[in-house]
């Protein structure tokens, strides 16, 4: 239910509807010529194991100090009382809108001034480098259209599955009662909160993305990103959560 038809039928496979089609037409096409692609392709891909989506996901101590997120080991938060003692494992800084409403995402969480300490949610997701190998031997076999259809899906499911562990967090969090209805909804983040990965506007520093990975302890599903900050395996996303109700996706 969380994976995006839209994304997947005409930003991924192309199907695009003409400017001289309508929309009761394309539709009735979509519904005869792409749905059962997709139901083939969902078949295939779950007899064939050719998808291996995995998740890591985890809540952090945090506080914030002016535009920068200070993370905690949860040990020392049970040790240490008084937020002044305590020593973050990670920092993250953030820029600042420098005009109109000037958010930051630091700005979404406790302050070390208020002696609260806040919570950090963290996910890494992937469909596994099983993904990108059966997708490469469709392409090296010439068989283009295999290819676009694969990997349309394993890219769609990865955004899939990165939405379904957000709302897994938000329930776990506690906001069930705010949740979306619909996939529609959910890309309209009708919902608690705001989701953000690293290298997009809000949060554009894409290097600490390292941080985030050895805090989530990422090679324990094999997910790393080299020294040209690349991410692998290539089907997958990560992010970090907000669930201050009024988070929404900025740029600065």
């Amino acid at each position: 239910p969380y994976l995006d038809l839209q994304a997947l039928y005409v930003g991924q496979w192309q199907f695009r509807k003409p400017k001289d089609q309508s929309r009761e037409e394309y539709d009735e096409f979509l519904a005869r010529k792409v749905d059962p692609v997709l139901e083939e392709w969902q078949q295939r891909i779950t007899a064939e194991n050719l998808l291996h989506p995995t998740v890591i996901y985890g809540y952090f101590p945090c506080n914030a100090e002016g535009n920068t997120l200070h993370v905690y080991e949860p040990t020392d938060v049970e040790t240490y009382h008084d937020t002044s003692s305590l020593k973050p494992v990670a920092s993250f800084e953030f820029p600042r809108q420098s005009s109109g409403k000037r958010l930051c995402i630091a700005d979404y969480f406790a302050t070390k001034e208020s002696g609260q300490i806040d919570v950090f949610p963290m996910q890494a997701v992937t469909v596994g480098e099983i993904a990108t190998e059966y997708a490469q031997k469709l392409f090296q076999a010439d068989n283009y259209t295999e290819y676009l259809y694969f990997h349309g899906m394993a890219v769609q499911m990865a955004e899939a599955l990165a939405e379904w562990t957000h709302a897994r967090v938000r329930m776990e969090l506690g906001f069930e009662a705010e949740e979306a209805s619909s996939i529609r909804d959910i890309l309209q983040q009708r919902y608690r909160g705001s989701r953000y990965s690293f290298g997009y506007p809000a949060c554009p520093n894409i290097a600490d993305q390292f941080k985030q990975l050895d805090l989530l302890d990422t090679k324990r599903i094999n997910m790393y990103m080299d020294e040209s900050e690349q991410l692998y395996p290539e089907q997958s996303t990560t992010a970090i959560i907000t669930y201050h109700p009024v988070a929404r996706y900025f740029s600065t």
